[in-house]
């Protein structure tokens, strides 16, 4: 399936899908763009997207900027990394896919460009992301995510 065959009218996720800002609309910074990052800690760590926020700006994220996270959250020992590289004859890791593997824990999952988090088997994020897309990397959250790096 290309691009342009997807409908997401006609489509039905493989996967289940819960629309959220991560708290996004009821902090202090409502207006924040590009912060997937922010979002996806502030899921998968039970954090406030403010304590997510503070702690990843600490670590250098600028406001409504990327964040080189993957680099970061490696070095984190709360976080277990778990990779897909691509293997050729066989399908790439996908959120469908992701779900039936992992059906429980909070996980952080990159896909080009964007990050979300899955918890006990749902994805959650602002978007509906496309059942497609692969999942290049993903970290398990083993332990308590701190609010602070001090």
């Amino acid at each position: 399936m290309s691009l342009v065959d997807f409908d997401r009218r006609a489509h039905r996720l493989a996967y289940p899908w819960v629309c959220t800002d991560g708290g996004r609309a009821s902090s202090s910074r409502p207006r924040q763009l590009n912060d997937c990052t922010v979002r996806a800690l502030a899921i998968a760590g039970s954090l406030s997207y403010d304590d997510a926020y503070d702690l990843l700006k600490e670590a250098g994220r600028k406001c409504s900027r990327g964040f080189q996270f993957s680099a970061w959250l490696n070095r984190q020992g709360w976080a277990a990394r778990i990779s897909f590289p691509a293997v050729k004859g066989q399908r790439r890791m996908n959120p469908a896919t992701f779900v039936r593997q992992f059906p429980k824990g909070r996980f952080i999952c990159q896909v080009a460009k964007h990050v979300f988090a899955i918890v006990d088997g749902v994805l959650l994020d602002s978007f509906e992301n496309r059942p497609d897309r692969c999942i290049y990397a993903a970290w398990e959250i083993t332990g308590s995510v701190p609010t602070n790096l001090s």
